[in-house]
């Protein structure tokens, strides 16, 4: 067969093509395997006990309510297809008080943790609350308020190590009368984007108060791919619920979750 001067171009370019992709196919898995060594060999200081992980209301894989740990996956799954990504922000906030948000957002981050190729880390973003030092399995020094008071507080200074494997979290560092200004800073912006980009592979849940409780959950919606709603059975009305759907956004919203 006879192959002209311009096929030979054609060809080594094809082959320069097949180069490139292989070598991006080669880098990536490389990349993914150092991702997953990375996670298989984090530290974890502290590991609950089923006790503990039961006391403390935290779902985990063997748990007698199969129910509930299904019922968590499922919202897991519903998520992963609603973003078709492998990992992404997510907002957990409730209609009113009365709702716990806060287990509810820890054990969604555990869900995501079960995987283990995955990571997961909670963000408690409620000044209200001390949520964060409850599912710290380490003394606290600071926290998210700290971050984004003083400038001189690094990330890795803020993050530790619950007691569920591969789910870490950020405390919210006290209360402050001024959170609504500084979840609306640049600084904030910048933590949930590094937080974000910095591990491809884990997905980040911000707990945020109750969007009849304060504005701080519509501010934080900006930073996310999506939202869920905890809704308090039999104590919220039609109203109440659609109010708060429209603070969150509805182009960013996935979805109500019914806790009694």
């Amino acid at each position: 067969m006879h192959i002209s001067d311009g096929d030979k171009s054609l060809v080594s370019s094809d082959a320069q093509a097949l180069m490139v992709t292989g070598d991006d196919l080669l880098q990536g898995a490389v990349e993914d395997n150092r991702r997953r060594r990375a996670i298989k060999t984090m530290a974890f200081p502290i590991m609950w006990s089923q006790d503990d992980l039961i006391e403390k209301k935290v779902i985990f894989s063997g748990m007698r309510q199969r129910e509930l740990l299904n019922a968590f996956r499922e919202v897991r799954i519903r998520l992963l297809q609603k973003t078709k990504r492998d990992n992404f922000v997510l907002l957990v906030s409730s209609v009113t008080t009365a709702a716990d948000s806060s287990g509810f957002a820890f054990n969604l981050a555990a869900t995501f943790a079960l995987d283990q190729h995955k990571t997961a880390l909670y963000v408690d973003c409620n000044p209200y609350g001390n949520s964060g030092e409850r599912y710290s399995a380490t003394p606290i020094d600071q926290g998210l308020m700290h971050y984004l008071i003083d400038y001189s507080v690094q990330i890795q200074n803020i993050i530790y190590p619950s007691g569920v494997e591969r789910l870490r979290v950020i405390p919210s560092g006290g209360t402050s009368e001024s959170a609504a200004e500084f979840f609306n800073s640049r600084r904030m912006e910048v933590l949930v984007s590094e937080i974000k980009e910095r591990y491809p592979d884990r997905f980040v849940v911000l707990d945020a108060p109750s969007v009849q409780q304060s504005t701080e959950a519509r501010i934080l919606s900006q930073f996310c791919d999506q939202s869920i709603l905890v809704v308090p059975y039999g104590q919220a009305v039609t109203g109440e619920v659609l109010s708060a759907i429209d603070a969150l956004g509805r182009e960013r919203f996935a979805g109500v979750v019914f806790n009694n």
